[in-house]
C-alpha cells in the first residue's frame, strides 16, 4: 500500500510539515516559488490519525521554532455494555483500536473495525456464541459499518482507490464487495432507511463543508443532497418510520442534535439544549440518544408523527468515556433502548502531546 499522506502545514522560516504513515514528517519549501527543496526527513512518531472526510492528525508549528503533536501508542480502548443508569454490564470485546461500532437490527451481532495508522478492517461478531470473523480483507482504510434494516447487508466506507468510497457486501461474508457510490469526493455512510431504499451518507465540500446525502438503491441510483448549507450537517439517522431524520449541525456556533422531515426538507426541529452529537433513534421511534459536548448520554421522549414532530426536554442518563466526540458510530443502542455497546478508554492508538523545541536547529536543507 503506498505511504497515506495527510493535512500539510506550512511552518516558518519554510518547511511543510505533513504525516507520512505514522511519522509526521519535513521538507523544505519556498514559499514563493512553491517548489519544494531537499529531501523530506522525520521531526515526530507514532502519530494518531483520525479517520473521517479527510483523515487528519494533531499538530501545530509556531514561528519560534516550537512543534507540537499527538502521538501514542497502540493501547487501544474497550467495547463496554451498560445499562440506562450507566451501570457497566460487562466488556464486549478486549482492549483494542477501535473506532465504529455498530450492531446489527436484531441486536444479535455488532461491526466494528479495528487497525492501525495504515489500514483498517470490519469484523463482525455474534453476541450469543463471542465468535469473531473478519468481513473486510485489506489493504486500505475499511471502516464505518452500516447494517442494512434486516440485516442482510453492510455498507461500508474504503479508500482503496483513493478517494473515501462506499461500498456493500452481505452480512454473511459471502459474495464480493460492490462499490455502491464511487466519485472524487470523500463520503461517509451514516444509516440505512428501514424500508431498505436510502442510504445516508455525509460529504464534505470546500464551500459547504459538511453535507447530508441521500443515496437512492432503486431507479437511476443518482444521489442528491437533503442538507447542504454554509455549515456543516453530518452523522444522519432515519427514524424507524422513514419520516425523519436527526443529526448533528453546527448553525448555532456549537453542534446540537436536530430533527428534518424526510424526503422533503422542512423546517428544523432542534432537539438538544445544551451541545449535542451522534443521535440514535430508539427502534420504536419514541425516544432519541445523543451524546452532549461533556460527554454525557442523553436521553429525549419524542412524539412523531408522518407530519409533526415533539421533543420533550433532555435528560442525562449517565456519563460516558467515549473516545473521540466528533467521531462516528462510538456507541450503539439494543431495539429496546435499554442497553447501550460504547467505545470507552483512551483515543484508538492511545494519546499523548509531544512537544519540540527548535526542531528546526539541526535540519541542513
Amino acid at each position: 500500500m503506498p505511504a497515506i499522506h495527510t493535512n500539510a502545514v506550512y511552518a516558518p522560516p519554510g518547511y511543510l510539515v505533513y504525516r507520512r504513515d505514522d511519522r509526521l514528517m519535513a521538507q523544505g519549501f519556498d514559499a514563493t516559488s512553491l517548489q519544494l527543496a531537499g529531501e523530506p526527513f522525520p521531526v515526530g512518531e507514532q502519530l494518531i490519525f483520525i479517520p473521517g472526510p479527510v483523515g487528519f492528525v494533531s499538530f501545530t508549528v509556531s514561528e519560534n521554532g516550537m512543534l507540537v503533536y499527538r502521538g501514542g501508542s497502540a493501547i487501544g480502548s474497550d467495547l463496554l455494555w451498560f445499562d440506562r443508569g450507566g451501570k457497566q454490564l460487562g466488556p464486549l470485546r478486549p482492549r483494542e483500536g477501535y473506532i465504529n461500532v455498530s450492531l446489527s437490527p436484531d441486536g444479535k451481532r455488532v461491526a466494528y473495525s479495528i487497525g492501525n495508522a495504515s489500514a483498517r478492517d470490519i469484523w463482525l461478531l455474534e453476541l450469543g456464541r463471542d465468535l469473531p470473523s473478519r468481513f473486510t480483507f485489506g489493504p486500505a482504510y475499511n471502516w464505518l459499518p452500516i447494517w442494512s434494516p434486516d440485516g442482510s447487508r453492510i455498507v461500508f466506507a474504503s479508500n482503496r482507490d483513493g478517494p473515501i468510497d462506499l461500498y456493500q457486501k452481505p452480512a454473511s461474508g459471502a459474495g464480493n464487495e460492490e462499490a455502491l457510490l464511487k466519485s472524487n469526493e470523500d463520503k461517509l455512510p451514516t444509516d440505512w432507511s428501514s424500508d431498505g431504499q436510502f442510504i445516508l451518507y455525509d460529504a464534505v465540500d470546500p464551500k459547504t463543508r459538511g453535507d447530508l446525502w441521500i443515496l437512492p438503491l432503486s431507479g437511476d441510483r443518482k444521489s442528491f443532497p437533503f442538507l447542504q448549507t454554509q455549515f456543516s450537517e453530518r452523522q444522519g439517522q432515519f427514524s424507524p418510520d422513514g419520516h425523519w431524520i436527526a443529526y448533528s449541525s453546527d448553525v448555532s456556533g456549537q453542534y446540537e442534535v436536530y430533527v428534518q422531515s424526510f424526503p422533503v426538507a422542512g423546517g428544523a426541529h432542534r432537539v438538544s439544549t445544551n451541545s449535542g452529537m451522534q443521535p440514535r433513534w430508539r427502534h420504536d421511534g419514541k425516544e432519541l440518544f445523543y451524546i452532549s459536548a461533556d460527554r454525557k448520554l442523553m436521553a429525549v421522549d419524542v412524539n412523531a408523527g408522518s407530519s409533526t414532530f415533539e421533543a420533550g426536554v433532555p435528560r442525562q442518563l449517565f456519563e460516558t468515556r467515549i473516545t473521540v466526540l466528533e467521531g462516528r458510530n462510538i456507541y450503539g443502542v439494543t431495539p429496546d433502548g435499554q442497553r447501550f455497546v460504547i467505545n470507552t478508554g483512551e483515543s484508538p492508538f492511545g494519546a499523548q502531546l509531544s512537544v519540540v523545541l527548535n526542531w528546526t536547529a539541526d535540519v541542513k536543507r
